[in-house]
């Protein structure tokens, strides 16, 4: 059975760094608007502590400052590694049907309707898919009763005896349509 997970992360570069970044920048600025809140609050307050045996009162904040400095950095990198991975997994889950799009759009650009656009059970745009594979198989109802037309006028065509001028006009006109449906393929 044919593995359908994809192999490489990153598949539209630009957009998932984007997403990424803009991510990484929500957790620097809550981190810092934390650390600013908590230094705000604390410099309204005094503490007393003992250093070198000697009673000290200083601000609160004085006091954490250090602490809080070092809090900052260290949940600020855990926090922001499981970001990029976090926001890595779920761009993935949106580029990657995205570029799956994009190549079966060239495909019918090219008159091939013939295939079912599927996209993995858990990947966003299934609405999208099922959208484009009804929209694929109308065009194919479309064609078939055109290339069905066409048969039908050769058939009478070729029973009636008629001018041979318009018979002649008639079948040169026939045959570019059949042309053109020709380069769709079912």
């Amino acid at each position: 059975m044919k593995s359908r997970a994809r192999k490489i992360y990153f598949i539209d570069r630009k957009f998932q760094m984007q997403f990424i970044i803009k991510f990484c920048l929500l957790v620097v600025l809550s981190s810092l608007i934390t650390a600013g809140l908590l230094y705000a609050f604390a410099s309204k307050t005094t503490t007393v502590s003992f250093e070198n045996t000697e009673a000290v009162v200083k601000s609160t904040a004085d006091f954490i400052v250090p602490v809080l400095v070092q809090t900052i950095i260290v949940v600020m990198v855990l926090m922001g590694l499981f970001t990029i991975m976090l926001t890595l997994f779920i761009s993935h889950k949106i580029a990657g049907p995205l570029y799956r799009l994009q190549k079966e759009f060239e495909i019918m650009s090219k008159g091939d309707l013939s295939s079912e656009f599927k996209l993995r059970g858990d990947d966003q745009l299934q609405s999208i898919a099922e959208s484009l594979n009804d929209m694929k198989s109308r065009l194919r109802f479309y064609f078939n009763s055109f290339s069905s037309n066409i048969k039908e006028l050769e058939s009478i065509l070729e029973e009636n005896v008629g001018e041979e001028d318009v018979k002649k006009l008639v079948i040169a006109k026939l045959e570019k349509t059949k042309n053109s449906l020709n380069s769709f393929k079912f």
